[in-house]
């Protein structure tokens, strides 16, 4: 599989997040592997929101640092907590002769019969955590829905198919997916004859006592929400 490259400028710690954005680029740091130190550097917007859209936190990358070019995986990134627009971005530099602790998704595909005749697939996870070389890694494990054709019928972490090369670092009993069966009448008139609750609003509780908020307590700010 050819690998994907992507370019990288070093950056000045003096420079800040904002000025490197405001020229159309994104702050990110490499480290790991045989570097002693992290480094800062930053990277075209276009050209990795092209590569992200590509591939997945498995995907081995070529990076050019300065004309250098080392291999990495994508590691933590920054969202703005509105727009969702990429903040920071963190690239894990990795040794291809040692083994690095990743996660690779899971690709669900085919239709369950069960689902079919009015099933629910329910979804418990949608990655798992292996150890592997960094070439052994793949972008993604096929989760295959075809032969779930029972209520009730579990797929377990246990049942996917790894590479070779590739050791699971997650419990192999848990559950992947699971088919539920659909709900009965008695079910569904049961949860409509259910009481709702009972809405009580400021001017209903107006008088009594206790501790007033301050005003924006229940707000979080963009900072506390970014990652």
């Amino acid at each position: 599989m050819a690998r994907h490259t992507l370019n990288a400028t070093t950056r000045d710690a003096s420079v800040t997040p904002d000025d490197v954005r405001a020229e159309a680029r994104i702050p990110a740091v490499i480290y790991g592997g045989a570097r002693k130190e992290a480094t800062s550097l930053s990277v075209d917007h276009s050209e990795f929101l092209k590569l992200y859209r590509m591939v997945t936190p498995s995907t081995l990358l070529d990076i050019s640092v300065d004309g250098e070019v080392v291999q990495a995986l994508i590691g933590e990134m920054q969202f703005h907590p509105v727009t969702d627009e990429i903040l920071h971005v963190d690239l894990r530099q990795v040794d291809l002769n040692e083994p690095v602790k990743a996660v690779i998704e899971l690709a669900f595909e085919g239709e369950s019969p069960a689902v079919k005749r009015g099933g629910l697939l329910v979804t418990n996870r949608d990655f798992i955590r292996v150890k592997a070389l960094p070439e052994k890694l793949v972008e993604n494990i096929v989760v295959n829905l075809n032969e779930l054709d029972a209520y009730d019928e579990t797929v377990h972490v246990r049942d996917l198919a790894l590479p070779e090369g590739v050791e699971l670092l997650d419990d192999e009993t848990a559950s992947v997916a699971v088919i539920k069966a659909p709900k009965t009448q008695a079910q569904l008139e049961a949860e409509l004859a259910e009481p709702e609750e009972t809405e009580v609003t400021g001017a209903e509780t107006e008088g009594e006592e206790g501790e007033e908020k301050p005003e924006g307590e229940a707000k979080e700010s963009a900072d506390e929400s970014a990652e």
